[in-house]
């Protein structure tokens, strides 16, 4: 887990750079040609009769997560992270466990515990802090100058009235 995060964390940045010299949609179709093509081979020395056993449904499946899960996701992905804040892109990746957790609760039936729902709701916290904290940090620079501002009149207003 660490490695997979260690790579997406360094594809995010290095995105930045692909995508001044290639469109980001065939930036995306190299990059999951590149991550695939080990994948693919790895399952072929591992697995046995991976191929043969998928029925229409299975098909149908792995194309929905080819074409939604991967390819127009990570295609969304690449040109927001080309052309907006990656802290902030990057912070919405924390939504994926949040959703897998929200949609097996509602999907699955599955039961949430207490622990859980406070990791989905400092999660939530954590994303919004991330996002607005150029918002937050003008709202404390505007609140600090108005304070140097308010320090600085007296010393103003006796170099005045010593010249009167």
């Amino acid at each position: 887990m660490l490695l997979a995060a260690l790579s997406m964390a360094v594809g995010t940045v290095l995105i930045r750079f692909v995508c001044r010299y290639a469109d980001p949609v065939t930036a995306t179709g190299w990059h999951i040609i590149l991550g695939g093509l080990p994948l693919w081979g790895i399952s072929a020395v591992v697995e046995n009769q991976q191929w043969q056993n998928l029925v229409l449904s299975d098909w149908l499946n792995l194309g929905y997560a080819t074409i939604f899960g991967s390819a127009i996701a990570y295609g969304l992905f690449f040109y927001f992270a080309s052309s907006g804040n990656l802290t902030s892109l990057s912070s919405l990746t924390f939504l994926t466990p949040v959703f897998a957790l929200i949609f097996g609760h509602l999907f699955l039936a599955e039961v949430l515990t207490p622990i859980q729902w406070l990791g989905v709701m400092l999660t939530l916290i954590s994303i919004y802090l991330i996002n607005q904290r150029e918002n937050l940090a003008g709202q404390n620079q505007k609140a600090t100058i108005n304070e140097n501002t308010n320090q600085q009149k007296p010393v103003l207003e006796a170099s005045v009235t010593k010249k009167l």
